[in-house]
């Protein structure tokens, strides 16, 4: 990408003395037709700028080749093969970088449902085992009791304490108390 970067900004700065030369060296009107149309003579800094003025630039110099200099490489047949590759390298990043993106995505889910997992083997291995049991470290694992505070409230948390005292099932409604307590 940064060749042809470089490439089409140097094939870029020649046309725009080109330019200069037919248009005059400041800014007017009639650089519009060549793609200059920010008001100024400078190129652009961002790079789908100046993929668009090389675009403007060779289908000027396709349709006007009078203002072409084969010498310094400013014509529309030697930009355009400097502009396609700029365009082809862009597209390829654009293409990389979604690969890249959906990779990334694809593990980070696979990953969440790893840990998920894991946490659950823990969880269901802390109440199999004894925490001094030294079968924690035969799977790879602290023993329960080096665990951390987070662990532990994990594991409350998946597998509560049953409550101490049942909760009686309400069988008389309120009202129904109410009239037998006035009767």
């Amino acid at each position: 990408m940064s060749a042809a970067d470089q490439a089409l900004t140097g094939w870029l700065a020649k046309a725009r003395l080109v330019v200069m030369l037919a248009r005059g060296a400041k800014w007017s009107e009639r650089w519009i037709e060549t793609g200059f149309t920010h008001r100024g003579t400078n190129l652009p800094k961002r790079i789908e700028l100046r993929i668009t003025l090389a675009h403007h630039l060779v289908v000027f110099l396709a349709l006007q080749p009078d203002f072409g200099v084969p010498f310094a490489g400013v014509t529309a047949t030697r930009g355009r093969p400097i502009y396609e590759r700029m365009v082809h390298t862009r597209d390829a990043l654009e293409l990389a970088m979604t690969a890249c993106t959906t990779s990334k995505r694809q593990r980070d889910a696979a990953e969440r449902v790893l840990r998920h997992m894991m946490r659950q083997v823990i969880v269901a291995l802390g109440s199999a085992i004894s925490s001094a049991d030294s079968r924690w470290l035969a799977f790879g694992l602290k023993q329960a009791a080096a665990r951390s505070t987070r662990a532990r409230r994990l594991e409350r948390h998946c597998f509560p304490a049953a409550p101490a005292n049942p909760i009686p099932l309400a069988t008389e409604s309120h009202c129904d108390r109410q009239q037998t307590a006035a009767a």
